[in-house]
């Protein structure tokens, strides 16, 4: 069977160089984000897209009574969880780049949680072999799978491997705003999302449980709150 009798007619050159049968050229594969903040952009803006269901939702009268609450309590957890994953991949990626740079000392707290996680024959053994940045990599990897970085104590401690010794006084004057307001909204909004995740966001000290209320505004200035932190250690750490 001809070429021409395979395809039905002769193929058509693309634009691009590329042939295909319509004669249209494929699209680019998208390129997926690169950066820890970009990762955190599009994980923030699925909790933002929630309210889009929530707005459509809103609309229905038949509605579940329900439904707009859980949307509300779902964007929220997103959102702090946007900021987890965030904090987790920057420290990750900035320890090996400090690592890479062999003209700057590592910070204290960097070199002994490396002793910690490999152990001082393992460094050598990794040096030696050039196959340092990859255990690191790994051992933090899976450190970093029994933590979460979502209250501001735990976010503190985990900067401090990459150099920053109070990283909310920092971004609270980046972004000019009073510093212990800043960490309390924080904490507010990082007890709340361990209340939904772990307790069904249920007053569990009551009898019967009472379901906590949220509103709209809530969960929209908690995704805001963290839009901010998020940036503003971006701009800090890329100074």
């Amino acid at each position: 069977m001809s070429e021409q009798q395979l395809t039905k007619g002769k193929l058509r050159p693309s634009t691009n160089g590329r042939t295909s049968a319509r004669g249209r050229a494929s699209a680019p594969p998208k390129i997926p984000p690169t950066t820890p903040f970009a990762v955190f952009e599009r994980s923030i803006d699925r909790a933002q897209n929630l309210f889009t269901i929530h707005k459509m939702a809103h609309r229905e009268a038949t509605r579940p009574p329900a439904l707009l609450a859980d949307i509300r309590r779902a964007a929220m957890v997103l959102a702090v969880s946007a900021l987890d994953a965030y904090v987790r991949t920057l420290v990750i990626s900035r320890v090996l780049a400090k690592l890479k740079d062999v003209s700057k000392q590592l910070p204290d707290k960097l070199r002994q949680q490396l002793k910690e996680l490999l152990g001082q024959d393992a460094l050598l053994d990794a040096a030696r072999i050039g196959d340092l940045p990859s255990r690191v990599e790994k051992a933090l990897k899976e450190k970093f799978e029994e933590s979460s970085f979502q209250g501001v104590q735990k976010i503190t401690e985990v900067m401090r491997l990459i150099g920053f010794e109070d990283i909310f006084k920092d971004v609270a004057r980046s972004a000019s705003k009073n510093e212990p307001e800043l960490k309390e909204r924080i904490g507010r909004f990082t007890k709340r999302r361990h209340i939904i995740s772990h307790c069904g966001d249920y007053d569990l000290s009551q009898t019967p449980p009472a379901e906590n209320q949220i509103t709209k505004k809530e969960a929209q200035d908690c995704i805001d709150l963290i839009r901010v932190v998020a940036r503003e250690i971006d701009k800090v750490v890329s100074r």
